[in-house]
């Protein structure tokens, strides 16, 4: 759950914000993005949560299911693109309905824990700098 630390989450780790109506599908995507070195500082599972995160402000990038609650979560979108936070989308969806959203990454579900991480990187760069695994080693 987000809050919980663990031991391959890096102090200073990208925060990311899943933003999932499927519980069980964020918990999983969660514990993905910690194995790798991330911190989740947050899920939101209903719109209100959503927006209450998104007025936090306490994450470096935001994965944002598509169809969300019952509708298509381009509203976010919008709201994310405008305040330039890294974002994309997760979806099991193979298109996007809107335009304007085109240029926006999309990860595909079902995915493997390497094309979290791909994607992870691209939005907000490693888990971990060269420094910080050469003083774990």
């Amino acid at each position: 759950m987000a809050g919980r630390s663990s031991p391959s989450a890096v102090q200073g780790a990208p925060r990311l914000l899943i933003v999932e109506d499927e519980l069980l599908i964020a918990l999983i995507i969660e514990e993905m993005a910690r194995e790798i070195g991330y911190r989740v500082s947050g899920i939101a599972h209903t719109v209100p949560l959503a927006r209450k995160e998104f007025v936090k402000h306490n994450f470096d990038a935001v994965l944002l299911d598509i169809s969300f609650d019952g509708q298509f979560g381009f509203e976010f979108a919008d709201v994310l693109r405008e305040a330039n936070v890294p974002f994309a989308f997760v979806t099991g969806y193979d298109y996007l309905v809107e335009p304007r959203h085109e240029l926006v990454p999309v990860l595909q579900k079902p995915f493997t824990l390497a094309q979290l991480r791909a994607l992870l990187v691209s939005l907000v760069g490693p888990a971990t700098s060269k420094k910080q695994i050469e003083r774990s080693a």
